[in-house]
Parts: C-alpha cells; sequence; structure tokens
C-alpha cells in the first residue's frame, strides 16, 4: 500500500459563542481549519485535520501550512501509510519544526493504519484504557456576570471539569474567582488558564490572593523559567501548556519537577505518532494530562479523542469537545458526548467521514 495522492482543504469554523476571548486582549470568532485526504493505490483514504488557534496563540498559523503541506508532500506520496514513524522521520527530513502541518499527514496515516487493519485507533495506541473519557468545558473571558451564567450552564449540562479563562487585572482576576468559587461544588476541578499572561509577579500575587481555592493554575507566565520559578512558591498545582512544544521540552520539565499537569495537544507535538511518546512518558512520571488539541471540527476531536480512550484513567484529567464549540461540523461520526463525558465508537480508523460539501478544495499533490 502506498499514498498515491494528498488532497488539501480548507473551511472556516465559527465559535458558538460571542466571542473567544482570552488573555493579552485576544479574542477570536472564527477559525481557518485545514483538512488532508490522504489516497492510497488500494483506493483508501485516511482523514487529518488541524486547526491553529488564530496567529498569535502557537507556532503555527492557518495560512502557512497549506504551504508547509506542499513540501511534505514529495516527501510521503510512494510512502507506505501504515509505516507511520518512518514516515514521520521523512517529514522531518523534508521540513524543519512545523509541527502543526506534520500533524494533519500524521493523522490522516493513523486513520488508514487502522482502517487496513479493520481496528480503531484507540486499539493501535494502546488499548481502551478510558472508555469515558471526563469532559471540561472553557468559560471564556468576560465579565463575572458573563462567567457565572456560563458555569451555571456548564454545570447543568453535566459538566464537572471548568476550565475558566483569567487575565483581567490580577486584582479583578483575585475577586472573580473568589465570586465564581462561591458555587464551586466538591466534586468539580477547576482549571485557571492564564495563556502566559502574567510576570511571575504578578502570578505569585494571584496564587496566594486566593490560597484556599482548590484549582490548577495553567500556564501562568509566558516562559517556562518564569513558571519553574512558580512552582515551588505558590500553594496551587501548576499545569503547563505553551511551554512544552517538544519532548526535549517534556524531559527537561520532568528533571526540574517544573509541573504537576500538562495540555497535551496533538497537533502541536506533530500528530499521534509524537504525542503517544509523550502521553507514554507523562504516564510512567506520574504527571496528569488534559489531551485535546488548539481547535477543530469532528476529525481533531476524534484524532484526540482516540489517544485518551487509550490513556489510563489514572492519568487522564480530562479532554473536551472541540467539535461542538462551532457552528458547523466538517465530519460526521464524531465523539459522542453526554452529561461531561465523551465516548468512542468501534469502527476502523478514527471512525469519522469528512462533509466535502462544508469544504474548500486548496490544493491537490500526486
Amino acid at each position: 500500500m502506498r499514498i498515491a495522492s494528498i488532497a488539501v482543504y480548507t473551511a472556516d469554523l465559527e465559535y458558538t459563542g460571542k466571542a473567544y476571548a482570552f488573555a493579552g486582549g485576544r479574542s477570536h470568532q472564527v477559525f481557518t481549519s485545514i483538512v488532508v485526504v490522504l489516497t492510497t493505490d488500494t483506493g483508501l483514504e485516511g482523514y487529518g485535520e488541524v486547526c491553529p488557534f488564530g496567529p498569535n496563540h502557537m507556532p503555527a498559523f492557518a495560512e502557512g501550512i497549506p504551504s508547509c503541506l506542499s513540501l511534505l508532500a514529495p516527501a510521503v506520496i510512494g510512502e507506505d501509510p501504515r509505516e507511520v514513524s518512518s514516515l514521520h522521520e521523512r517529514m522531518n527530513q523534508a521540513l524543519t519544526g512545523q509541527a502543526v502541518a506534520k500533524a494533519a499527514i500524521d493523522i490522516a496515516c493513523w486513520d488508514i493504519l487502522g482502517k487496513a487493519t479493520g481496528l480503531p485507533v484507540y486499539t493501535l495506541l494502546g488499548g481502551l484504557q478510558s472508555p469515558s473519557m471526563p469532559l471540561h468545558r472553557i468559560v471564556p473571558l468576560a465579565n463575572p456576570s458573563e462567567m457565572q451564567e456560563s458555569l451555571r450552564q456548564y454545570r447543568s449540562e453535566g459538566f464537572r471539569h471548568i476550565q475558566i479563562k483569567l487575565g483581567h487585572d490580577v486584582e479583578e482576576d483575585i475577586e472573580l474567582v473568589r465570586i465564581l468559587s462561591k458555587q464551586k461544588q466538591s466534586d468539580e476541578i477547576w482549571i485557571g488558564d492564564i495563556n502566559g499572561a502574567w510576570r511571575r509577579d504578578q502570578a505569585l500575587r494571584f496564587s496566594r490572593g486566593i490560597e484556599d481555592v482548590d484549582l490548577y493554575l495553567e500556564q501562568p507566565c509566558r516562559g517556562y523559567e518564569e513558571c519553574l520559578s512558580l512552582r515551588h512558591r505558590v500553594p496551587h498545582a501548576i499545569k503547563l501548556d505553551e511551554s512544552l512544544n517538544s519532548l526535549g521540552d517534556l524531559q527537561r520539565a520532568l528533571r526540574e519537577d517544573a509541573m504537576d499537569a500538562i495540555a497535551l495537544k496533538v497537533s502541536k507535538f506533530g500528530g499521534l505518532t509524537p504525542s503517544r511518546i509523550i502521553r507514554d512518558v507523562c504516564v510512567d512520571a506520574g504527571i496528569s494530562m488534559t489531551i485535546e488539541d488548539a481547535w477543530g471540527s469532528g476529525i481533531a476531536t476524534a484524532a484526540y479523542a482516540h489517544l485518551a480512550a487509550s490513556t489510563p484513567t489514572r492519568a487522564l484529567l480530562n479532554t473536551t469537545d472541540l467539535h461542538n464549540y462551532n457552528t458547523s461540523q466538517l465530519a460526521s461520526g464524531a465523539p459522542d458526548v453526554r452529561g461531561g463525558s465523551m465516548t468512542l465508537s468501534d469502527r476502523p480508523g478514527l471512525g469519522v467521514v469528512p462533509d466535502f460539501t462544508m469544504l474548500a478544495l486548496h490544493d491537490v499533490y500526486e
């Protein structure tokens, strides 16, 4: 079996809410998703999707990904898509960095591998260990009354894991968390996500100001060294996201005891092939994980959901249902969401099929 062609599609995903606002004055309403279709010489197809979270969140932006794919395509066409590690090495030789673009191809290869073997991807990634995955819901940055209303809504829908976007003035955020914490229930897990907006002194003031509130602090400062400085001075558990972009970053963070949990975004690490290594290292080290991605529709959700489902329950902090954050869907067969948890079907591969009426063809490489 060989890759015969790669088709690249794009689509706009509109957020269901007013605007997705987070720290640093950043706000987005529409995200551009890139879907790739790998077709083999046997006629078998594999699907992958990546969707950067705007141009100012991670070292990738949607408009640049098709250009990267044009350079990667010659390196993988004619290769066996089932040889996922070998193919990933070919992509690394063809293009330095650009993990998000590589992830689109890598995810599609895992989809083909699953279909070729007749197995769901979670079986190939280690077996079904977390069949019912806890979901978190994000409370975007807004005024306190709007954030309280979002929290009430998510709680009524059965969500027990809440990610609260922070990034007002520090004193305002202290007051905000104190207001919201009056509703906090004992079985809820809260994460205060700062997206790297604070200096270390601001993060320290915030943590000490809400010392009695049980929550994780996610990426309180922009740089790794700043977050590491806080790690041993604050009473709250530290979760890293933007500071970790490779296995080397993770290994350093483990050596220096820099965090209690991480956000494992599959596209940021280059797809399922490198992400399963990140996952397994964290499991062995006792680091809990939110397994997710930056944004996307049903294909992206399915990809990280298969990784989450094959993760031991003790190591899976939570995941999320990004396909339900959009006003439209790009694929059928997305994971099922009920009562704050998500489950997968046992269909071969990722179990999803693109809706080509929603996609605009960008390029085809043969």
